[in-house]
């Protein structure tokens, strides 16, 4: 029996991750294979049912508590999984996925590969370190306008948590040298409110 593919995408916010993960989704629509869609519950920027990408591209999806539930959805004749902001689920997603890969499936993840604070997220860390292949995008910087973009970077907010969901409202894509500038900015701005 043929071991299954993991294929992560990564990068920051507004790069094109979840419309990459949806054309994946589509090649084996396409194909007639049978796959199965997740997203985690916290998640609720558009619909609590699908993974949709910023451009309203969509596909159904099973909204998850936690990476084990995941398994409890396998049926045993799918042939891709297809897991959307993987940083939001718990570390535990790595034997699920290697589960899945030694049952011949294959899966997509994708997920911020970094936080505001410019911090790995754990989980998709773990994951890309298993990957076959890791996609890394980049967004035009929101601030220079250069296609360089690497970081998320997170407006003025009295949240301070790494886990924060939320949209342009909270959040730009920045190149390095202009989350820099912005960060520094940032914290002089604090010390003075």
């Amino acid at each position: 029996m043929k071991t299954g593919k993991l294929i992560v995408i990564c990068g920051p916010m507004y790069s094109g991750k979840t419309s990459e993960l949806l054309s994946f989704v589509e090649i084996y629509n396409l194909g007639k294979k049978k796959f199965k869609a997740f997203k985690p519950i916290i998640d609720k920027r558009y619909e609590n049912n699908y993974i949709v990408s910023h451009n309203q591209t969509k596909v159904e999806a099973i909204s998850i508590n936690n990476s084990k539930e995941i398994l409890e959805h396998i049926e045993g004749d799918e042939k891709a999984v297809f897991i959307d902001e993987i940083q939001f689920i718990d570390e535990e997603l790595k034997d699920v996925v290697l589960k899945l890969n030694d049952k011949s499936i294959d899966v997509f993840c994708c997920g911020l590969d970094l936080s505001f604070k410019n911090n790995s997220f754990s989980t998709t860390a773990l994951i890309m370190s298993y990957a076959d292949e890791v996609i890394k995008k980049k967004a035009v910087c929101h601030n220079c306008s250069e296609y360089t973009a690497t970081i998320t970077f997170k407006k003025y907010s009295e949240n301070e948590e790494e886990i924060d969901i939320g949209g342009l409202e909270k959040y730009v894509s920045l190149c390095k040298d202009c989350y820099k500038e912005l960060e520094e900015k940032n914290k002089i701005t604090k010390l003075f409110k």
